[in-house]
């Protein structure tokens, strides 16, 4: 039996578990057959309702009976009865090459390599048993939705970089405030420089490059070898000559010239800080043979070139992340300017640019003041926070990175609830071939959510890579439009969120009709029955007519 993602080798499992000992359940309680007497009462009351005139009354009730119990007992032995068994030893996940860093590959569920193998340990032993129709129609769901996935071109995620640079923080406080020193006694004052000679010769391209702490002119033009820390660093030795005048301060540590300082080979701030991330991130966007930067950008970089590139592109997204505390949007981190930063502050409905907000701040806070007091006035801030919070970043309300990886848990707690539930619903629905139609088709359509979702990893990768190619560094260019970022934002959430709700209504509405086929299939015979038996009557009446007119 095969699955799409690792957590459906859980619920898969543990969702037929549980249909058996539910089936178990119903069958000794008796309540499986009710669906079957209450057909056969239905038809008997429908035909003494019908009087003695028909004549044929009994008949066709009985006819109706034996088409709606032998379509029964048709659904309740295929599709009900738990006759295959589900192990996890015979349960495998295919896993696609959706990103092109990865390969495809067979995974058996009792060895995933994951966290996952914990749980499933613990359920190895069990075994649950699945109808035969739910067999099939896993088998070919699986099937049509592996060979529709396999047909999606790989691409390269570029859609969670931003929110990957986020997460690997740096939590040695050391090294974050050795970053901020030097931010303050070298690269402020350079810029500070420049502002007062030269900064209006610069091109463009110039102007944007000096926004970052390691940038190649700011070394290139010797600004970074006019300054120095201004405090003794413990990881520089005492240099006399280099540090004359700081004597009283040798033990302490040296005082390095800037340009030294960041791009030492050993002890610099650049090296170091690339050192401290993990290995797997920087190798999978620096040094591997397809690493991320590499493989987005147009242009053609050295190895000293990407780490740049990676590290212009980490601190301008750790410095805006930190500017606004916890609360920023990840998504929402694509520049390392003041209007970022403004962007990110929603959190206070005093500063936001929507007048809106602000009359609708103003005046819940004011009201929940004369009300409750001070306490009344920090819930209605707080309401407003919230309120400023969906209308002017709605990225905060979803958090993309946890909903592009999350949203696909959906599908596989959605069919383990089906499946439980699977018993109680072909009870309710009487076991009638509606029923079944319908249940089949949302059943189908649970599991091609695989390659919806497939689809929407694709599309939202490429779209990132074609709104973010400026300078030719494509997601990795320290700075893009905020408009550009909400653009994303929206067509992340339409593309993982409301195009999967169309689709399902879609399905939704496909099964309903396939059931109301279903249903006018299932009463044909009936029909037929009754309209040969109508004519009949009528050939019968036409005789009788003509006899007696004969005799007359």
């Amino acid at each position: 039996m095969g699955v799409s993602s690792y957590f459906e080798f859980v619920t898969t499992l543990f969702g037929w578990i549980l249909y058996q000992g539910i089936w178990a359940v119903l069958v000794d309680s008796g309540i499986v057959f009710i669906p079957i007497i209450a057909m056969v009462l239905s038809h008997v009351f429908d035909s003494h309702k019908g009087g003695d005139d028909e004549g044929s009354a009994a008949i066709q009730s009985l006819k109706k009976i034996e088409a709606d119990f032998i379509a029964m007992l048709g659904v309740l032995i295929f599709a009900g009865i738990p006759l295959l068994d589900v192990r996890l030893a015979e349960m495998q996940y295919s896993k696609p090459a959706l990103r092109c860093t990865e390969a495809a590959e067979t995974i058996a569920g009792t060895d995933t390599g994951t966290t996952y193998d914990t749980t499933l340990a613990t359920l190895s032993e069990e075994s649950g048993a699945i109808p035969l129709w739910w067999a099939m129609l896993h088998w070919l769901s699986k099937a049509v939705t592996a060979a529709s996935v396999a047909a999606i071109p790989c691409s390269f995620d570029v859609a969670s970089v931003e929110y990957r640079l986020a997460e690997a923080n740096l939590e040695d406080p050391e090294l974050n405030r050795e970053l901020e020193q030097f931010k303050r006694d070298c690269w402020q004052p350079s810029i500070a420089r420049l502002h007062k000679t030269g900064l209006d010769e610069l091109t463009a391209e110039e102007t944007a490059e000096i926004t970052w702490l390691g940038s190649a002119y700011l070394h290139s033009s010797g600004l970074y070898d006019r300054y120095h820390s201004a405090v003794p660093n413990p990881q520089w030795e005492f240099d006399a000559d280099r540090d004359a005048g700081f004597e009283q301060y040798a033990a302490a540590g040296g005082f390095p010239a800037c340009s030294d300082w960041w791009s030492h080979d050993t002890v610099g701030l650049r090296r170091r800080v690339l050192d401290y991330l993990p290995a797997d991130l920087r190798d999978e966007m620096i040094y591997d043979d397809d690493n991320l930067v590499a493989q987005t950008s147009t242009v053609v970089l050295g190895t000293r070139e990407r780490e740049d590139v990676f590290l212009r592109k980490y601190l301008s997204v750790k410095r805006a992340a930190e500017a606004v505390g916890s609360d920023l949007p990840l998504a929402v981190t694509y520049g390392d300017g003041r209007d970022q930063v403004r962007q990110a502050r929603f959190s206070d409905w005093r500063n936001s640019d929507n007048p809106l907000v602000q009359n609708a701040g103003n005046l819940l806070s004011a009201g929940a003041y004369l009300v409750l007091g001070d306490a009344g006035r920090d819930m209605g801030e707080t309401g407003m926070a919230l309120i400023g919070s969906a209308l002017k970043a709605p990225a905060a309300l979803g958090e993309g990175y946890a909903l592009r990886n999350g949203i696909s848990l959906f599908q596989p707690l959605a069919l383990m609830m089906m499946v439980i539930a699977l018993p109680f619903l072909l009870i309710f629905g009487r076991y009638t071939l509606r029923t079944l139609a319908t249940l089949s088709i949302i059943y189908f359509g649970f599991h091609f959510l695989s390659f919806i979702w497939a689809v929407a990893f694709w599309t939202d990768n490429n779209l990132m890579h074609l709104l973010t190619s400026a300078g030719g560094l494509s997601v990795f260019a320290s700075g893009a439009s905020v408009t550009q970022s909400l653009i994303l934002l929206y067509i992340s959430r339409f593309l993982y969120i409301v195009f999967p709700l169309l689709y399902l209504t879609a399905v939704g509405w496909v099964g309903y009709q396939a059931g109301g086929a279903a249903h006018e299939m299932s009463n044909f015979g009936t029909r037929a029955g009754a309209i040969g038996s109508s004519g009949g009557a009528f050939v019968g009446q036409v005789a009788t007519k003509a006899a007696t007119k004969g005799k007359a």
